[in-house]
């Protein structure tokens, strides 16, 4: 048996996290309490991670239940799209990657500008009006936008 390539485990590795993660934001409310059967095969120490990291929990009447939150929802695409970026070598087409996770275009495309991504479309046989987000060194953050006049906090 040959050798693996480090380089060839860390992609596998990166993948498999980007399907436990999708799992995750895809499965209803009603199972999320269910870890076993939703990543089986997989270490607790993972799942526990990832469950601590993306969801929350709290008890309704008498029962404990675990949720997402829109914000830890919203946490959950970001690092959905990082990795992405690691895998794709930093130029992801990300059309279908929208249709898979069940999220507008417009959330994922501005997420990856938020992200320091420019969003380019390349219009072509193959490929038509398909945006790609590209990741360039080095990277710009769009600027902040400051409001002018109203309240002043203490």
């Amino acid at each position: 048996m040959y050798p693996v390539p480090c380089q060839c485990l860390d992609r596998t590795r990166e993948l498999l996290y980007i399907s436990y993660l999708v799992t995750l934001l895809k499965t209803p409310k009603n199972q999320l309490k269910k870890k076993k059967t939703l990543f089986p095969n997989t270490p607790t120490v993972v799942i526990d991670s990832i469950y601590k990291k993306f969801t929350s929990q709290g008890q309704v009447d008498g029962k404990i239940r675990t949720s997402i939150s829109d914000k830890q929802r919203n946490q959950l695409i970001c690092h959905i799209l990082a990795l992405t970026l690691l895998v794709d070598n930093f130029c992801v087409p990300f059309s279908l990657l929208a249709k898979d996770l069940g999220v507008k275009l417009r959330l994922i495309s501005d997420t990856y500008r938020s992200m320091g991504c420019s969003i380019t479309t390349l219009k072509g046989q193959q490929n038509k009006d398909d945006p790609k987000a590209v990741l360039k060194l080095p990277i710009t953050l769009p600027s902040v936008v400051l409001r002018k006049g109203g309240k002043k906090r203490d």
